[in-house]
């Protein structure tokens, strides 16, 4: 697994191929500051927490919440948020359900931490399908995880909008949507998630991390 904040070992060799294999990639790559990079720079817990945080809402919506919210609790910690009172949590701009969820999810980091630490030999379907035994943890929350805290290459994130319409409108997909975008993506390899990454970078210059 990489340290926090370096980035990760195949992220050349994708660039690479992208470029070679997808000119409107390419672009984009050569668009971006190269200091830029997918990275890993916060605790299992803390992107688990931050993707569920950031569901069905803005990249600056998000933000926004997850500031009021360790200002509130005095950070982002499993045991800060369990021992949290409601208010705390509703004063934030948090919803009931989202309440909830990063209820469960701080329980299940404090009763029993060993959950999140054993997906360095598994598959990223088996990772997905564990971390969607929690509720509150859907396909986009899981893929979020495997993109930020594990850096796997090869993730397709079809459950984020964002990406999706800026896929669709950038290679002008038509009808179907989604089915045209997975044979775009076949030009991508196994570096899915690059592309994914830097097609981001569309939507907003500003690099997101969960």
């Amino acid at each position: 697994m990489n340290n926090y904040n370096t980035k990760p070992v195949y992220w050349e060799k994708a660039k690479n191929y992208l470029s070679n294999n997808d000119n409107i990639i390419k672009k984009i790559i050569q668009s971006v500051d190269n200091k830029h990079f997918l990275t890993r720079n916060s605790t299992p817990f803390q992107t688990l927490a931050n993707a569920i945080i950031g569901q069905q809402i803005s990249v600056a919506a998000a933000s926004s919440v997850l500031n009021k919210l360790k200002s509130n609790i005095g950070g982002l910690s499993p045991k800060k948020l369990y021992s949290a009172n409601n208010s705390m949590l509703t004063n934030s701009g948090l919803s009931r359900q989202k309440i909830e969820y990063l209820s469960i999810l701080a329980s299940k980091f404090v009763t029993n931490p060993d959950y999140f630490y054993g997906f360095k030999n598994m598959s990223d379907k088996d990772i997905i399908d564990k971390l969607c035994e929690l509720k509150g943890i859907g396909e986009w929350t899981a893929q979020m995880y495997l993109i930020f805290q594990l850096n796997r290459p090869d993730i397709l994130p079809l459950a984020d909008i964002g990406f999706v319409n800026s896929a669709v409108k950038i290679y002008d997909i038509k009808e179907p949507k989604l089915q045209n975008l997975l044979e775009v993506s076949e030009k991508w390899g196994h570096y899915k998630t690059v592309a994914v990454w830097y097609i981001w970078r569309i939507i907003d210059p500003e690099v997101v991390q969960y």
